[in-house]
């Protein structure tokens, strides 16, 4: 995935940044476990939130150990191995090759070309042990490209088919069917993961001469800061409404160890990063949790 759904610091209990930063480390130690330590990089804080989120959801055991380990040897709390860190590693593998895919077709340049190779051993692998997962990876791709050269001038329906894959990777990772509040939850995070990326992409877009939904919907660009400006109520109206709709998911669930977490994230995390981009003259940079 991207790095946009990320906790708020400032208002992050210092037990649910350990909490985080456990989730995070299991995912990068797991991956290494199963696909060398090349693929590690591939670890993202989204997946870290769908780790926490689905750990909680399935009342998987959370056992967490401090140690160190071969990217850092510094002490620190790490998730240890289990069958659902296996199922989200693999997961998160097929995603990022599969971003790393569209990168190159959409012509990025050296950089997608190097991540796709590095994870194509990764990939096979967690191809071949979750067909199920790529499948549904690969024909959510299929159907967002096909509805980009369309031009399709909804901003909702531009992001419809990752939305949509997002909802499903609950059920296809833990293998049972999940409530609607969970896949509502994770639709609209898919959303919002889209739509933040569009926005912030939008300047290469424009020069690149590729499809994006707000470009689209709206026209006349001219830089990054004038139309976000120009368009300024209608972009806070939809990041609003798709940060209202998680948080009303939320707030139809139960949550044990992970409640103080998810609900940084939701609440502050998600519309901070909103209001970030709103206000950016240029790019963002990765976050650093």
């Amino acid at each position: 995935m991207y790095g946009y759904v990320v906790p708020f610091k400032d208002t992050l209990r210092a037990s649910d940044f350990v909490l985080y930063r456990s989730f995070y480390c299991g995912l990068c130690c797991q991956t290494g476990a199963l696909y060398g330590n090349l693929p590690r990089f591939s670890t993202n804080y989204d997946f870290a939130f769908l780790s926490a989120l689905l750990h909680d959801y399935s009342a998987a055991d959370v056992v967490i150990e401090e140690h160190g380990c071969i990217l850092n040897p510094k002490k620190k709390a790490i998730l240890q191995p289990n069958e659902l860190l296996e199922r989200l590693s693999a997961a998160n593998i097929l995603l990022s090759y599969q971003k790393a895919n569209d990168g190159v077709i959409d012509g990025d340049g050296v950089k997608y070309r190097f991540v796709r190779r590095a994870l194509k051993g990764a990939f096979r692998a967690a191809k071949k042990s979750y067909p199920e997962i790529w499948e549904a990876v690969d024909k959510a791709y299929a159907d967002q490209r096909k509805v980009e050269q369309s031009g399709v001038t909804s901003i909702d329906r531009a992001a419809d088919p990752f939305a949509a894959l997002v909802r499903a990777l609950p059920e296809l990772i833990l293998g049972v069917q999940t409530d609607d509040n969970l896949k509502g939850l994770c639709y609209n995070i898919g959303k919002f993961v889209y739509l933040v990326d569009a926005l912030d992409d939008i300047g290469d877009d424009f020069r690149h001469k590729r499809y994006n939904p707000f470009l689209a919907a709206y026209g006349g660009f001219t830089d990054r800061q004038s139309f976000i400006a120009a368009h300024k109520a209608d972009l806070e109206f939809c990041f609003n409404t798709v940060c209202m709709r998680v948080a009303q998911c939320f707030n139809g669930m139960r949550f044990t160890q992970s409640y103080g977490l998810i609900r940084n994230i939701v609440f502050d995390g998600m519309p901070k990063k909103a209001a970030e981009l709103l206000g950016s003259t240029k790019k963002l940079k990765p976050p650093r949790i």
